[in-house]
């Protein structure tokens, strides 16, 4: 069996700096990869924000510069203030986290077919 030969103070060193080297590589990469995580998460973030306003904006039609900031989301407080509109959406985040059965699409066609579209009656109470 041989013995190690011991190394010399410059042999240990330049193993130093070669180490201390590589880790400045790697966490350089992370880094990198860190970035491209933030500007991904930032992408998937706008395209999810313009896909749901393009979905607002083509319900209002032509009239969606008429309205403000401010009116769209007290709209979107008034809908989200019925019992009936918590519970479906209640119910599609079920199915889609897989704790209920079904589809969304038929969930929300049975939604729309039960519900009998109640014309607006002001504040004299919930028409959902």
């Amino acid at each position: 069996m041989s013995r190690k030969k011991n190394k010399t103070v410059a042999e240990l060193r330049a193993a130093e700096a070669k180490a201390v080297q590589e880790r400045d590589a790697k966490n350089a990469y992370i880094k990198d990869l860190h970035k491209q995580i933030s500007e991904a998460t930032r992408q998937e973030r706008n395209k999810h924000l313009y896909a749901r306003g393009g979905e607002l904006t083509h319900h209002l039609q032509d009239n969606t510069e008429l309205l403000t900031d401010d009116d769209v989301k007290l709209f979107l407080e008034y809908v989200f203030s019925f019992s009936r509109t918590q519970r479906l959406v209640s119910d599609m985040l079920a199915i889609r986290r897989g704790e209920a059965d079904g589809t969304v699409e038929d969930l929300v066609n049975n939604a729309m077919s039960g519900y009998a579209r109640a014309t607006f009656r002001g504040n004299d109470g919930q028409t959902s």
